[in-house]
């Protein structure tokens, strides 16, 4: 009885300190993260610069169960027609997910060709399966050293640090953010993505990134 209310309290003590540890890795490349983009991304749009080039992020058009619009698609459609409207850019290039039956930047191009932003200026990337590799796309096969980068706040401010890391001028244009309960799995799985960005760097040094 004895050996076994030890044992409890080794497990107990043992997975508090994971855990404990977990949290501050999480919370540690969150404050970085966070705090290089400070002064970088904007929400109001007489503050962005104007640049050359405009990167929209590509996401999944419609939300869980496919019936519906997704919020986070929309508001990247939204912010991307405002900043050409307010001329914000001179050339757009849309970077996602492509693949059979699935094309992220071929239906963002649609959408926004539907809202007046001519296809003479869109350029798409297929192959940013992740943030990552958008960021590589736009320095290795565009050449593009500024830009300004459309999506969520949070999203911006991880992709404005990849964007350093490739020598990258950028600022982010903030998209509106989805308040909804559901929404909450988007931001817990951003908080992981910042963890993994740090392993893509640092730990695994992605070869397809780094060199």
């Amino acid at each position: 009885m004895k050996r076994n209310k030890q044992r409890k309290k080794r497990i107990f003590y043992s997975t508090s300190i994971i855990i404990a540890i977990l949290g501050t890795i999480i919370t540690l490349c969150n404050i970085i993260v966070d705090k290089n983009a400070k002064g970088r991304t904007f929400n109001n749009i007489n503050e962005v610069p104007t640049m050359h080039t405009a990167l929209l992020l590509g996401t999944n058009p419609k939300a869980r169960g496919g019936k519906r619009p997704s919020a986070f698609y929309m508001a990247r459609i939204n912010a991307t027609v405002k900043l050409y409207k307010h001329r914000k850019f001179k050339y757009l290039i849309i970077s996602g997910d492509k693949r059979k039956g699935y094309d992220e930047p071929q239906t963002m191009r649609q959408d926004l060709m539907k809202r007046g932003v001519p296809d003479s200026i869109i350029t798409m990337d297929g192959q940013g399966y992740r943030t990552l590799l958008s960021m590589r796309n736009i320095k290795q096969h565009f050449g593009v050293n500024d830009m300004i980068i459309i999506s969520q706040k949070w999203h911006n401010e991880r992709s404005i640090f990849l964007a350093d890391k490739m020598n990258i001028k950028a600022v982010g244009y903030n998209a509106d953010d989805v308040r909804h309960p559901r929404a909450i799995w988007t931001h817990i799985r951003e908080l992981l993505a910042r963890v993994k960005l740090f392993i893509d760097l640092y730990v695994t040094h992605r070869k397809d990134f780094c060199e």
